[in-house]
């Protein structure tokens, strides 16, 4: 992959200080959790996503995890009052800089839902708030443009089992996005330690060498089948998305560690 498709990749999947807005688009703002009540958005009528309101996850079980993706119907109907359809372009944003992952999250399961351009705001809410007060300063609206023609470069996220993850971490990469400590009570066979906090520094991805070079220091090439995991899928869909950003694909195991270990036959190492 050439550095110029690594950088469309980047630029189709996250939205920096000066890039315009799609033309058309629908906002999201992800939190981890939040009252409902109390919920104010950032961006005037941007769709509330958390991991309690059934927008970035279902039910928690001991079959599917703590966070499985949300049942697929109830999130249809959602995404229709919020005008968002398959071909509406999506700018996602975390609505504080601790809920990075949950963005990404977002990302993910708005991509699963077949949303094919979908894009995270790079430093969220802040960075929202920022751009504002420059345009206003300038006496402009926020900058818009039309679909960028990068969309489509990235890899397309999927999601996959714990029979695929184990598969992967027997052949490939599987990288943990868990705490190190997690990770070294426990962790599926051959997985390597890679916690998702350390790819987002005060809300922001970091640089697109920093992540080829992370990824190089974990074995991750294109070559190689990759997968990633954490606790229940939501760190592990950061991993999942700042992989995605320099082209390289890496299914997410959405049960996670959740739905792995609830299962006394699964084998652990440590």
């Amino acid at each position: 992959m050439t550095e110029n498709t690594i950088v469309d990749a980047r630029r189709s999947l996250l939205i920096g200080a000066d890039d315009p807005i799609p033309a058309g688009a629908r906002f999201v703002e992800a939190r981890f959790t939040a009252p409902e009540r109390i919920w104010t958005t950032t961006v005037e009528g941007a769709l509330r996503a958390s991991l309690d309101n059934g927008v970035l996850a279902g039910p928690r079980s001991r079959e599917h995890g703590v966070f499985p993706l949300p049942d697929s119907a109830r999130l249809a109907a959602t995404l229709a009052d919020a005008e968002i359809e398959i071909d509406t372009p999506v700018v996602v944003y975390a609505a504080t800089p601790e809920d990075a992952k949950a963005a990404a999250r977002a990302w993910f399961v708005l991509r699963d839902a077949g949303v094919h351009d979908v894009r995270l705001l790079d430093g969220g809410a802040d960075a929202w708030r920022v751009r504002q007060s420059a345009e206003s300063a300038r006496g402009e609206n926020v900058a818009t443009s039309e679909s960028a023609d990068t969309v489509g470069i990235a890899p397309v996220p999927r999601a996959i089992d714990a029979t695929d993850t184990a598969e992967i971490g027997h052949t490939g990469v599987l990288l943990d996005a868990r705490p190190a400590s997690a990770h070294a009570k426990g962790h599926i066979p051959g997985a390597v330690s890679a916690p998702g906090e350390e790819l987002f520094v005060d809300g922001r991805l970091r640089a697109a060498s920093e992540l080829e070079d992370w990824a190089g220091e974990l074995g991750v090439s294109r070559d190689t089948p990759v997968g990633a995991y954490c606790g229940g899928g939501v760190a592990a869909a950061g991993t999942v998305f700042a992989l995605a950003t320099i082209g390289i694909e890496a299914p997410l195991y959405v049960g996670s560690w959740s739905q792995y270990s609830a299962d006394p036959d699964n084998p652990v190492e440590a």
